[in-house]
């Protein structure tokens, strides 16, 4: 601590000397002009100079500005000798220091003997004969102790300590961070435990550092000693507390934390929940339902930190439970009823039961006896008068429910002439406007059709705002309008006093107060419908707290007739229920109140006439009109209309291949792609606008023409059906045949058969049009063949045919109907006949069928056809020649083959396939003219339609060389080094006619159809193979091979397994190959379970179990069925004989000691520890059994058995004795001596037992 107070005093007067010097080197200049003091060193300052200009004394040396260096009073060496000159500070004067031996000023005088200061630093002076000798103290040398030894100069200080040399000694200034005398020993700067909280500090040279703990963050700053607020992010959810975990006084107070603070667990915190919350941040709101807290059926549910329960009511008890957990009975229904369907809901407050009524809509009241339903019947309205609310801020509201069909209706008005407000409905649509000195200020309206008939509930509150709300349940959210309110802030609607329901009155009342309509406000017609549950300014409106003249039209209740369910139009027309009546919507064609009557219907073309109608127009229409018509008909052409003047043709629209076309001047023709002729009435219009004109089917665009502008005029002529000139109505399609009905010009009706002059409609000139839509009977001339009955339709006929014919006419007949062809064969309807398909089997050899035509085809053959399956790589599939013409079809190196020279080509063609044909699968072929109309073309192959189709490059010509007796062979053709096919084959198709393996099938020798390919061969044709490879099903199980024979298949079973599907598993146990064991059958295979004892394939080995015995110490293994055990000796037991029977005991100390085994005793003699054995065992611990057998004792074949301290001899039946020294072949010898040896050995046995552990004993038997 000295040592540290030194080094602060030396840093204090090293800085204390800096600060003198820095004030005496720049503190003392000043350039003010001759400032006292300013020159130095008895100077003379000269004033009038412009700075400071000093006039330097003597005693200056190296003069400056303001003359502060003196002279070096030792500059000229004034001493003597070795004699050192000191410069006196502050004095201008020098102090000699004169060397032993001298003395004097500028010691000049020398000192021959000892004298008072002969010797320096306390040297003692002895007088040497010669000159004095001084003994120098410790720390100086020299002749008179004048040189003061440097202790400093061997460094001893050390770690950048400062040496200050003293007298016989120096002294250490150690640097921040070291102490010591010699300044080697670093400063513990831990030593007083600086870190707080359990930081690591880490010691520095002069200082330390602070490691926070690294395991847990819940410390910072320089001594680890700022506890991090880890709770300053409010990590608590649900309003959790949170609780930092370095709060050390908070243990122990606060459940939540751990039982006692370890700065281990310091860092981060803890929430401390509040009910009803958990979680580690209080983020899991607790299921509180999870106990099922209510009783009585009552539904929980959930609440942060909370739950309500909602309580049933017991249909079948009549019971009502209430309370927290619905635990109770609520009796306020008890002897309660409310009316008119209304819900009682009992209540228990302050200790009474009691109950309210929960009203249906239509009602109100305590007991729901008050009906709220008005009805209004038109030209009516409902006066009612509220209070003034005028409070600043004041909201009122207006709300009821309406039923009503009326588009267009009042609902309310409040107000007066200069404000008002007014609901309304303007197209079914709900509208809200309030008008301010004849302007409207808001308009708010909802777009959701309200004019339906069912009950709606609309609202209007006013406030800062006005809102419009349409509780609607169509609506997917609230319908609702906002707008800020327009009235100024001293005005409310609240203020109004007069509200009107339904319609605005005309007139004076009794008591002469205008009414509203006096002033001509425009209002929307009186409403027609039902109002109930009315609300204005919060309060019930209904019948009984109005006056009687405050109403008129108005009843109690909903009086509402469904006018439509009689269904007065008919189905004919749409029924609008108009509330007090209805009106039918008529559906085109029918007209009238009811829609009983019908535009009448213009017949064209009866019985096959011409004929057309003319409208002349009386009136301009512009140029954007609409025409319209109904059009039946089965006629593929005809004219519709045509709109023209005397001058110019307007348009033209007429059927054309039954397609509406239709044409302008100058203008491209349209064709419509709609078909119009089969019989059904079509609604067809046309809208002519500017520079377009479209055309209609029903309400489908079927396309449009431009054309130019055009104006309907007065004068104007409309023909219907035709036109007057028969030649220019062929070249718009000819005459019409048919039915047109409801012509309409825009709305106007133009009518063929007017009923009175009363109609609206042009007069008509008809020319051979006649009423209705009658058909012609077309049986008249008997069009069905073949027996048919023939029965009229419109403008058409049918006929009922009779069994296997068809057609219109019943012309056709249905030769399969009568299933011509065998059951393998399908029977193919072909012109005028039949043919019978199927698929062949050829075998390669003698299969093969000769066809040949039958003289009568006509067609021209320009392709072939046909499906095989083969798996052979070279076969002949069809040949034909008539030199120098021929056609043949094979496979060759695996692939299809097409060689074909016919016509009057010189050229073979001849074509490939891309891929190979021979992999068992079906593949289908097609071979074509690729230009069937000439007579020489080129042929390409299409093989499974896969692209690209192999084209020849060279022409040839077609098949007809095939008609003309030319033979046709089938699956083969005597080629030379290819044989016939093997495999399946389709019917072949040569130019759409069959070569059919059946030529004469049941009931028909010659098949109908005149052109045909007849089967010369007699042989007769396997059919039923199969276009699919008959192993596509995997007929053969486990794992058996398929053999594809094409209309069967054959199994190769492996081995273990036979049967015609590889299905019965051959049983190997069937032998009985198991010698000791029992057999299980396996696939191709068997399995011997073998009895114990045996092993073994077949169980023939007998197993050894003693052969990797484990008994020890001369156990004997014995065999065993299940394993082996072992038949101890002497002192060892156990599983494996490796135990001792006898307990072992030990003597001595930690560093020498003595284990005696079996028994014996331990004991120390002479200094030495020995073992006392007992009988029968020897060794230095007693280790070693005695073999009393050793002298083999036994005698006449007797086997000797050691035991402990003794043997047992084992005699042969004929000796006895202790070493069956004893012949008992003696039989009563043998008798008695027998049974007292038996005696004796149970006797011994029983004693063994007794000490617990018998001599000899059998080990556990180990299984193998």
């Amino acid at each position: 601590m000295a040592l540290k107070n030194i080094n602060y005093l030396l840093i204090f007067y090293l800085s204390f000397s800096l600060l003198i010097y820095i004030k005496n080197s720049f503190c003392n200049k000043n350039n003010t002009r001759c400032l006292s003091n300013s020159c130095q060193n008895n100077s003379t300052c000269k004033g009038f100079s412009k700075d400071n200009d000093c006039s330097c004394s003597g005693t200056a040396n190296n003069v400056d500005k303001d003359c502060d260096n003196m002279k070096d009073p030792c500059f000229s060496n004034p001493c003597q000798g070795s004699a050192t000159c000191v410069n006196t500070p502050g004095e201008r004067s020098f102090l000699c220091k004169c060397p032993p031996g001298y003395s004097g000023t500028t010691c000049e005088t020398t000192i021959g003997s000892c004298g008072k200061d002969s010797c320096q630093h306390g040297g003692i002076c002895h007088q040497d004969p010669i000159y004095p000798v001084c003994i120098c103290p410790a720390g100086y040398t020299g002749r008179f102790c004048e040189i003061d030894h440097d202790e400093c100069a061997s460094s001893p200080c050390q770690n950048g300590a400062m040496c200050q040399d003293g007298i016989d000694g120096y002294s250490c200034f150690c640097v921040p961070g070291y102490q010591g005398r010699h300044c080697d020993l670093e400063v513990d700067e831990c030593a007083s435990d600086p870190c707080k909280n359990e930081a690591t500090c880490l010691n520095e040279i002069g200082r330390y550092t602070c490691i926070c703990p690294r395991d847990y963050s819940g410390y910072t700053g320089a001594q680890c000693e700022i506890d991090i607020n880890e709770c300053i992010s409010n990590p608590c959810q649900s309003d959790g507390e949170c609780v930092e975990l370095s709060s050390e006084k908070q243990y122990g107070h606060i459940t939540g934390l751990p039982s006692s603070f370890s700065y281990h667990e310091a860092s981060g915190y803890v929430c401390i929940c509040q009910p009803g919350f958990t979680g580690i941040h209080c983020e899991e709101d607790i299921n509180e339902c999870s106990s099922n807290p209510c009783q009585n059926g009552g539904t929980c549910e959930n609440l942060p930190g909370n739950y309500t329960c909602h309580c049933p009511f017991d249909n079948l008890s009549r019971t009502f439970y209430g309370g927290r957990d619905c635990s109770d009975i609520l009796l306020g229904c008890t002897h309660q009823q409310c009316l008119n369907n209304g819900i009682c809901i009992p209540h228990f407050q302050d200790g009474q039961h009691g109950f309210s009524c929960l009203c249906p809509s239509g009602y109100t009241g305590s007991l729901c006896e008050t009906a709220t339903t008005l009805s209004f019947e038109g030209d009516g309205f409902l006066w009612v008068k509220t209070g003034s609310v005028t409070t600043k801020g004041s909201v009122c509201n207006i709300a009821l429910r309406f039923q009503t069909v009326q588009p267009m209706a009042l609902l309310l008005f409040r107000g007066n002439r200069d404000v008002f407000v007014k609901l309304e409905l303007l197209s079914g649509y709900i509208h809200l406007s309030i008008q301010v000195n004849n302007q409207p200020k808001v308009l708010l309206y909802i777009s959701h059709n309200t004019s339906d008939g069912e009950w709606h509930f609309v609202e209007v509150i006013f406030a800062e705002a006005v809102t419009l709300t349409l509780m609607d349940d169509s609506c997917k959210e609230k319908c609702i309008s906002k707008a800020p309110s327009p009235l100024e802030s001293d005005q409310s609607i609240c203020a109004f006093q007069n509200s009107f329901l339904g319609g605005l009155p005309v007139g004076t009342t009794s008591d002469g107060v205008d009414l509203l309509n006096f002033y001509n406000i425009p209002s929307t017609p009186s409403f027609v419908g039902c109002l109930q549950d009315i609300k204005i300014d919060w309060n019930h409106i209904t019948l009984e707290n109005i006056s009687s003249g405050s109403s008129l039209n108005v009843k109690a209740g909903c009086v509402r007739k469904d006018w439509c369910e009689s269904q007065p139009c008919q189905s004919r027309g749409r029924c609008i229920n108009l509330w007090l009546s209805y009106q039918c919507d008529c559906h085109r064609p029918y007209k009238g109140p009811n829609c009983l009557r019908e535009f009448v219907a213009g017949r064209f073309g009866q019985d096959d006439s011409t004929g057309y109608v003319v409208f002349t127009l009386d009136e301009s229409y512009g140029d954007t009109i609409s025409l319209s018509m109904f059009v039946r008909t089965l006629q593929p052409s005809g004219l519709l209309l045509a709109l023209e003047n005397s001058t110019y043709q307007y348009i033209r629209v007429w059927l054309e291949h039954g397609r509406l076309a239709m044409l302008t001047p100058n203008s491209p023709k349209l064709v419509v792609k709609f078909v119009l002729n089969d019989g059904n009435v079509h609604l067809i219009s046309l809208k002519i606008k500017p520079n377009k004109i479209e055309l209609y089917q029903s309400s489908q665009n079927l396309g449009f023409i431009s054309a130019s502008t055009w104006k309907i005029q007065k004068g104007d002529v409309i023909y219907i059906g035709g036109l007057p000139d028969k030649q220019e109505t062929e070249l718009n399609g000819g005459f019409f045949k048919g039915c047109i009905q409801d012509v309409r010009l825009n709305n106007q009706n133009l009518e063929f058969f007017p009923n009175s002059t009363n109609d609206a409609s042009l007069n008509p000139v008809l020319v051979n049009v006649t009423q209705g839509c009658p058909g012609d009977n077309s049986c008249k001339s008997n069009p069905c063949r073949n027996g048919g009955v023939c029965h009229s339709l419109w403008d058409d006929f049918s006929c009922s045919c009779p069994a296997h014919t068809s057609g219109k006419a019943c012309e056709e007949v249905q030769w399969c109907g009568f299933s011509p062809c065998p059951h393998k064969a399908q029977c193919q309807p072909v012109l005028q006949g039949f043919e019978c398909i199927a698929n062949a089997v050829f075998n390669g050899q003698s299969s093969q069928i000769l066809f040949r035509s039958n003289g009568n085809i006509t067609r021209e053959l320009t392709n072939i056809t046909f499906g095989f399956r083969t798996r052979d790589a070279n076969v002949i599939i069809l040949h034909a020649e008539k030199e120098p013409e021929f056609l043949n079809i094979s496979i060759q190196d695996s692939r299809l083959f097409f060689q074909l020279q016919s016509g009057n080509s010189f050229y073979m063609l001849s074509l490939t396939s891309l891929q190979s044909v021979n992999d068992g699968m079906w593949h289908e072929v097609t071979l074509s003219m690729t230009d069937p109309l000439s007579q020489t073309s080129r042929w390409q192959m299409e093989v499974d339609n896969q692209t690209p189709f192999v084209t020849s490059t060279t022409a040839t010509g077609s098949l007809n060389f095939l008609k003309d007796n030319t033979d046709i062979y089938v699956g083969d053709g005597a080629i030379d080094n290819i044989k016939g096919l093997q495999g399946c084959l389709s019917t072949i198709e040569i130019g759409g006619i069959y070569l059919s393996y059946f030529e004469n099938v049941d009931g028909f020798t010659n098949k109908p159809q005149e052109e045909r390919f007849l089967k010369i061969s007699t042989n007769s044709v396997v059919t039923g193979c199969l276009q699919l490879s008959v192993c596509n099903s995997n007929p053969c199980l486990h794992g058996g091979n398929c053999e594809d024979i094409y209309s069967s298949y054959h199994c190769s079973c492996p081995l273990g397994w036979s049967g015609k599907h590889c299905e019965l598993n051959i049983d190997e146990c069937f032998s009985n190959p198991c010698i000791h064991g029992n057999c299980s059958d396996r696939v191709a295979a068997y399995h011997c379970t073998c009895e114990p004892g045996y092993t073994g394939v077949n169980c023939e080995v007998d197993i050894d179990n003693c052969q990797n015995h484990q008994c020890a110490n001369g156990a004997t293994c014995i065999s065993d069925t299940n394993g082996y055990s072992c038949l101890c000796f002497g002192n060892f037991t156990g599983k494996f004989c490796r135990q001792s029977r006898l307990p072992s005991t030990v003597c001595g100390n930690e560093e020498t000691n003595l284990t005696c085994y079996n028994g014996g005793n331990c004991a120390e003699f002479q200094a030495e520890l020995k073992c006392m054995c007992r009988p029968g065992f020897t060794g230095e611990r007693c280790e070693k059994d005695i073999d009393e057998c050793a002298s083999d004792p036994c005698v006449n074949g007797g086997l000797c058995q050691d035991l402990l301290n003794k043997f047992q001899c084992l005699c042969d039946v004929a000796f006895a004795g202790e070493r069956c020294e004893v012949d008992v072949r003696d039989l009563s010898f043998y008798v008695s001596l027998l049974f007292w040896q038996n005696l004796f050995q149970l006797l011994s046995y029983l004693i063994l037992r007794m000490n617990d552990e018998p001599v000899v004993e059998w080990g556990e038997q180990e299984d193998y």
